[in-house]
């Protein structure tokens, strides 16, 4: 049942500011929201920047097919190109630079110079070079240089994507929080939750990481002796630290903040319903799964839709897209994906909610369906490269994968609940709050507000006529009240007598 738009307003904004607790959810969720949204961007921003002054210099003689691929440790550094993924025979990939063996020094005296100017122009040469200009002054770089060059620029471009995919995941996160105060969600709330404690743990990496590869790009490409023996970049490193440490920041202050709202609001959720119609116990224990199940079809719609997105990337914009031999299947199975995504989480709702069976079934379906499909493209050489090689993408796949198996086995648990009341139980308090009895303004604890009804008796009685029997009265109001009581007609329904003016 659909409400008008200002009862759903008026819905919402009463179970927003039910409480100082979930009013303080909200707006905590908001401020996160949009100050990691801008930090995401800033980051975003800088690798757009230093990515497009390395692009042109990368792509002016270098085939598109190679790719480079740097292993050792620091103080043995190993950079190879490659035209084809390592692991295939015979051995596609060549040395470009040793960091304990090679000692080519190709410093120009201008060239740090050059290089750090605004407008650069990047024009091809003979013999594989690249003549980088600004205003009168112009160096070239070796074939070398480029290819080492190669490596930072497929960095860059991996970390584009992946301050894009954090700033959309920010706004999807505020979403599901919203989802938990409207629906009392105890699975959602515990979900928000779990992605920060992993966003957090992110973050902390991202650090790690950063300093890291400065490290790694000093020695290959920065210090004399290197093919390059510059710092094409001088700021870059100093920029993004900059960022991501208070990105940290704010993600660790904000993980204690959420911790302390969300054990407050599960602590409220477990003492109370807050539903309109009080359900029973099992009928509670059944809408908890369900919510588990909504909880991890709203998660996997982004985790899934973005590990799709990030390796349909890689095979249209990267070297593998000339390299894998299979990307029509690969391409067939992202918008076959993409096509049954929504509609799949639909079915997941909407067949539990209204215990439909056959729709269960195709629900069911589809899930083992992109369980099995994602599951088989580990078999492919080129998706297990940069599985390994691009951690990003790996946690996007993982956790997608989980949340269809979870959302497989929550929803197998529902199915086997169908007929138990849940249907009856939503039903009634859809119709209960299209007519503005809201559930948001009455609280109602089920131990504390049971009755039983063959014991308690109104309280005011007129004086008994003489001759009163005590035993055949209370009798008849027993046999009264014994109607309202639920009459079990079938197994999966539910009925109730109620007596029309029946005095008690």
């Amino acid at each position: 049942m659909r409400l008008p738009f200002s009862k759903l307003f008026h819905s919402s904004y009463s179970r927003i500011t039910l409480n100082r607790t979930t009013t303080l959810f909200f707006v905590f969720s908001f401020i996160h929201c949009f100050t990691q949204g801008i930090i995401q961007s800033f980051l975003f921003s800088i690798d757009t920047e230093y990515n497009s002054i390395l692009s042109p210099i990368t792509t002016a003689n270098i085939p598109s097919i190679n790719m480079t691929v740097c292993d050792g440790s620091p103080g043995n550094w190993r950079l190879r190109i490659c035209n084809d993924v390592p692991s295939h025979r015979p051995y596609p990939c060549s040395d470009i630079f040793r960091s304990a063996v090679d000692t080519h020094n190709n410093l120009v005296a201008d060239r740090q110079m050059v290089l750090d100017g605004d407008n650069l122009v990047i024009t091809p040469s003979s013999n594989f070079t690249v003549v980088v200009s600004s205003g009168s002054k112009s160096v070239s770089l070796s074939l070398q240089c480029t290819q080492t060059l190669l490596y930072s620029e497929q960095f860059m471009h991996n970390w584009q994507r992946e301050d894009l995919t954090f700033v959309f995941l920010q706004f999807w996160l505020f979403g599901i929080s919203v989802f938990a105060i409207m629906t009392d969600s105890v699975p959602h709330t515990l979900t928000v939750l779990i992605t920060r404690v992993i966003i957090t743990a992110w973050a902390a990496y991202a650090v790690w990481r950063t300093n890291y590869y400065k490290s790694q790009f000093t020695e290959i490409i920065f210090n004399p002796g290197t093919p390059c023996s510059f710092n094409i970049y001088p700021t870059y490193f100093q920029l993004r630290v900059s960022y991501e440490i208070p990105d940290l920041i704010l993600n660790v202050t904000a993980l204690l903040i959420a911790c302390r709202l969300s054990i407050k609001l599960l602590r409220d959720y477990s003492a109370q319903s807050l539903k309109c119609v009080g359900a029973p116990t099992h009928i509670n224990r059944i809408h908890k799964f369900f919510m588990a199940v909504l909880a991890c079809l709203q998660l996997e719609g982004f985790a899934l839709a973005a590990a799709t997105a990030l390796w349909l990337d890689v095979i249209v914009n990267t070297a593998l897209a000339k390299i894998s031999a299979h990307n029509l299947i690969y391409k067939g199975l992202i918008v076959l994906t993409i096509i049954l995504l929504l509609p799949w989480i639909a079915m997941g709702w909407y067949a539990i909610k209204n215990e439909m069976k056959r729709l269960m079934i195709v629900y069911l379906g589809i899930a083992f369906f992109l369980l099995t499909s994602w599951s088989l493209m580990f078999y492919s050489i080129v998706y297990r490269w940069e599985f390994l090689n691009w951690p990003y993408l790996g946690c996007f796949t993982v956790a997608s994968l989980i949340l269809i198996v979870a959302s497989l086995v929550l929803g197998v648990i529902c199915r086997l609940n169908f007929g138990k009341g849940l249907a009856q139980y939503l039903r009634a308090e859809a119709a209960l709050a299209s007519v503005d009895f809201a559930p948001e303004v009455f609280k109602h604890d089920e131990e504390k507000a049971s009755l039983d009804l063959d014991i308690k008796v109104p309280a005011t009685f007129r004086e008994p006529d003489e001759g009163f029997n005590s035993a055949s009265t209370v009798s008849k109001w027993n046999d009264t009240l014994q109607k309202l009581r639920p009459v079990h007609t079938h197994a999966s329904r539910t009925t109730y007598q109620v007596p029309y003016n029946v005095p008690f």
